[in-house]
């Protein structure tokens, strides 16, 4: 099975710390800190402001996160979920008969952002380090810029007609109409001015004050509903993260209305204990088909209960109960991977996290003790929304499109003050009590089944985790639309030349995906060893990893 040589630099191994991110530039922010006696959430913050300037194409201030954290001295994990919001006045009818790019792309497009109020949040909590002093490195990344790499050139060249429609997008993002070329510097001066207002004022000063009334004027001016009090009133949710044992471990992971956590969880859960599964070496067709049958069983019953609606932990909860599990691989076992049924799920319609342009970015901070913050951050689409507020260079994000419009009765439907769902799967995982694997994936639908790879490669088969990254992935399609076909297999370069064939006999269908990151995402984990940490970033972006 062949696959790109890893780079040594991308795995490290450290006694007391380690940060793990996107970039290169926003690890060495959240190193700083640590090494100056900052504690994890504080090097989070850092680290996660940071990765909005020198991956802006992922995540940033205009956007979403979920943030699990995990406290080394009770042992507790808690979950921060910080998804978009609709606008309170909006009209979910006029909003569902727009044109599918007016939804997906423009101001109309953008929900109320949540990341800031989440690194608050966490802060407030949890931080020990004053907060201007957290905030202060990205602005200065922001003023100095951010060297343009080959997979960074990659990755915003595609969208490059999508900023030209925004003065303010294509001056931030473009020169002379054309991404920046590999070794050109990226400033962001107004951006750098925002960071250092909210570094003086606090999270609120992004959600009331001058930045406040930018934003707003500028989507109004753009035909959305957003007002001062969406933003004035946003607030993060603190919810308890999904948790399930599985082989032995215990883990926890985002909650709804995320449902990439229950996606994880649930397929984990129905395949505990199939020896067909304990017996492969390697992701082959035995192992792609049993992880196949149990998410073309899922992906119906969790798109139809999991969003933000009241029975949806609930529902959740279920899922990845051993009742649920044994439900799952019943469903599994009966399944004809050649037409699966999928009504429920065709009638909710497709989202933004169905398509290939959908992708996040993650980041992860941990000490040896086992204090962990795992953060997965998103614009929602590369670039988001493709609009900018000008004078304060905030990038929006276009998480309306998250919602889905065609069947007002679905759980996720659009509606006023509504959280979006998201595939977002962050993950911790302890043994006994002990910390064992952090780790975190962008990619859209690709998030929880890259996921679910990973973590059966290295807990179960016992792979090292620098070769789970480094393996070719496959995704199963979640069918969205009758015009779809259900048997799907996405398969990445490197995958061996026979795989297609031998799935296509089981009843599926194969497509192949370049192994450059754009679809399958990036990612990072870090594990405990009996000497301390080992933190893995994956090679297909411009992740990295770092510690001492």
């Amino acid at each position: 099975m062949s696959s790109p040589a890893a780079r040594a630099d991308l795995t490290v191994v450290c006694r007391d710390y380690a940060v793990t991110s996107g970039h290169p530039d926003s690890t060495g922010v959240g190193l700083e800190v640590l090494r100056a006696g900052g504690n994890v959430v504080d090097a989070a913050v850092a680290t996660s402001l940071a990765l909005g300037v020198a991956e802006p194409y992922g995540s940033g201030i205009g956007g979403k996160g979920m943030l699990l954290y995990r406290e080394a001295a009770t042992g507790k994990v808690y979950a921060l979920e910080a998804m978009c919001q609709a606008p309170a006045g909006l009209d979910a009818e006029a909003f569902a008969k727009l044109r599918r790019r007016d939804r997906y792309y423009g101001y109309q497009a953008v929900a109320v952002p949540g990341l800031v109020a989440c690194l608050g949040d966490a802060h407030r909590q949890w931080g020990s380090k004053p907060w201007e002093e957290l905030v202060l490195p990205a602005a200065d990344l922001a003023d100095e810029g951010v060297v343009v790499s080959a997979p960074m050139y990659s990755l915003m060249r595609p969208k490059r007609n999508l900023l030209r429609r925004d003065d303010a997008a294509a001056a931030m993002f473009l020169a002379d109409g054309e991404t920046p070329a590999v070794g050109s510097r990226m400033k962001y001066p107004l951006l750098a001015e925002t960071l250092r207002t909210i570094a003086k004022g606090g999270p609120r000063a992004f959600y009331e004050g001058p930045i406040a009334e930018q934003i707003v004027a500028t989507c109004k001016a753009g035909g959305s509903p957003m007002s001062l009090s969406d933003l004035r009133d946003y607030r993060i949710r603190h919810v308890a993260p999904l948790e399930a044992d599985w082989e032995g471990y215990h883990l926890a992971a985002a909650p709804p209305p995320l449902t990439g956590g229950t996606t994880v969880l649930a397929t984990l859960k129905s395949l505990e204990g199939v020896a067909a599964l304990h017996a492969c070496t390697e992701r082959d067709a035995t192992y792609i088909d049993l992880v196949s049958r149990s998410l073309l069983a899922l992906y119906p019953e969790i798109t139809r209960t999991v969003a933000d609606v009241p029975d949806a932990a609930e529902d959740a909860a279920w899922l990845v109960s051993d009742a649920g599990a044994t439900a799952v691989r019943d469903a599994a076992e009966r399944l004809d991977p050649a037409s699966p049924e999928t009504p429920a799920l065709r009638s909710a319609g497709v989202t933004a996290d169905d398509t290939a342009d959908a992708s996040t970015t993650h980041l992860i901070v941990a000490d040896r003790e086992g204090n962990i913050v795992c953060l997965t951050q998103s614009l929602s689409y590369h670039m988001g929304a493709g609009v900018v507020a000008p004078g304060v260079g905030v990038l929006f994000n276009n998480s309306m499109s998250n919602f889905s419009t065609r069947n007002p009765d679905a759980v996720n439907h659009v509606a006023p003050g509504k959280h979006e769902r998201s595939t977002i799967a962050p993950v911790i995982v302890t043994q006994d009590g002990k910390p064992v694997l952090t780790l975190g994936i962008p990619g859209g639908q690709r998030i929880p089944t890259t996921t679910i790879q990973l973590l059966v490669d290295h807990l179960l088969l016992g792979a090292p985790l620098r070769e789970t990254f480094d393996r070719p992935r496959f995704h199963v399609v979640r069918a969205a639309s009758s015009s779809q076909p259900p048997n799907v297999v996405d398969l990445e370069g490197g995958s061996p030349a026979g795989l297609d064939a031998e799935l296509e006999a089981l009843g599926y269908r194969t497509a192949r995906h370049t192994a450059d990151g754009h679809y399958f995402g990036g990612g990072s984990a870090i594990r405990w060893t009996g000497d301390g940490l080992e933190a893995v970033a994956d090679q297909r972006r411009t992740n990295d990893a770092a510690g001492d």
